[in-house]
């Protein structure tokens, strides 16, 4: 039997209940549900929140209790409404309420015939990505692999029924550049911890772990960077916001040049952040490795 069979079967199939039973609900009561499954239990119960918490208060010293407080309540109800969107909210209809603003930055990158690099977060509802195959987006996204592979598989499916195609992270750098050759355009969390390998740079004001390759490979293969989040707005609507490319064609492929291109990139993630900082996902340890709140 293989490992954590049946503890996968026990988390997933439940899951799964869940969901069925929920969509036989109106929107509007599956919705409340949800919000209120995460709200009271996950922010209640305190699940992860130590964690958002602490890295919060970190990089927003000058906050008064209230304040730490609501955001913290609003980044579960935003992971919540997230959820909802993912698995019980069809493609068109999810299409139906979004907004896409910047869609020429893509397209103009796209022209050059080297594919684009979209460079984002785990902001708003990063997941709602799945859409853009449907507007002419030819989108494929870095994934790690989930411990349950049942989840794992189910998501991917929800996530790919629509063009979106799926690289495995394993395939790293190669997977990548296949895509990129095909012209395609290939989504990185650029905010995702890099671990002990990955390059020492400043986050929101604090020693971070970055993954290389985005400026990696934008240099050795003068590939453009286009800087994309999907902002929730308050009526629950979301907005697709896309930038001008990044591109430093008199740059050399050196490390210290990584530097001035993920500084790039950031600036665009704190922006976002600071400007709409419940809706970062605050429960990830994005410091580990570099500067770890938890171990001081």
């Amino acid at each position: 039997m293989p490992k954590n069979f049946l503890l996968n079967r026990l988390e997933y199939y439940p899951f799964r209940v869940l969901v069925a039973l929920l969509r036989l609900l109106p929107y509007r009561c599956s919705k409340a549900i949800v919000v209120w499954l995460f709200s009271s239990v996950g922010y209640g119960i305190g699940i992860r929140r130590e964690v958002a918490e602490k890295q919060l208060r970190a990089v927003y010293p000058q906050w008064d209790e209230p304040e730490i407080k609501s955001v913290l309540k609003n980044v579960y109800r935003q992971m919540a409404l997230n959820i909802i969107d993912e698995y019980l909210v069809s493609d068109d209809d999810l299409l139906k309420k979004s907004e896409i603003k910047g869609k020429e930055h893509l397209d103009n990158a796209l022209k050059e015939g080297r594919g684009v690099i979209l460079a984002t977060a785990h902001f708003g509802n990063w997941e709602a990505a799945r859409v853009l195959p449907m507007v002419g987006v030819p989108l494929s996204v870095i994934v790690k692999r989930q411990r349950n592979r049942l989840f794992d598989d189910y998501t991917n499916r929800i996530r790919t029924r629509s063009g979106l195609r799926i690289i495995d992270m394993k395939r790293g750098l190669k997977g990548m550049m296949g895509d990129l050759k095909e012209n395609r355009v290939v989504a990185i969390l650029a905010d995702q911890n890099a671990g002990k390998s990955g390059l020492i740079m400043d986050f929101l004001g604090f020693p971070a772990s970055h993954w290389k390759g985005v400026a990696k490979i934008s240099l050795r293969y003068q590939i453009p960077i286009v800087p994309g989040f999907v902002v929730r707005n308050a009526d629950d609507s979301i907005t697709f916001e896309f930038h001008e490319p990044i591109i430093e064609r008199e740059l050399s492929d050196e490390e210290e040049n990584y530097v001035l291109v993920l500084k790039k990139v950031n600036q665009h993630i704190e922006s976002y952040i600071h400007e709409y900082p419940s809706q970062w996902f605050w429960v990830h340890k994005r410091w580990k490795h570099a500067h770890d709140f938890f171990e001081r």
